[in-house]
């Protein structure tokens, strides 16, 4: 591939930034569905449904964000929500 004159190259602290933030981007969307299907473990187990509907998983997220045992669980994701801002903050001051 040619490098065309006047083409412009994305700095190398750009590129580690990205790559970071995909790797965190993945991190937190496996931790989001794994709370996920706890909540709806916790769903069928109050239920004895199979398929509980919208108003329990209302229901057992209220209990889950009550339930001091989930509490570390909760701290992880919400740090790496904010890992995950604040990394998009960084590569967009890069682009500055």
């Amino acid at each position: 591939m040619a490098v065309f004159r006047g083409e412009r190259r994305m700095p190398t602290i750009q590129i580690a930034i990205l790559a970071l933030q995909g790797i965190l981007f993945a991190v937190w969307a496996i931790w989001a569905f794994v709370i996920l299907f706890q909540l709806r473990r916790r769903g069928v187990n109050k239920t004895g449904s199979q398929f509980p509907g919208p108003l329990t998983f209302i229901d057992v997220t209220s209990d889950w964000l009550a339930d001091p045992a989930a509490r570390g669980q909760r701290n992880a994701f919400a740090v790496l929500t904010a890992v995950l801002f604040a990394i998009s903050a960084l590569f967009a001051l890069t682009r500055a």
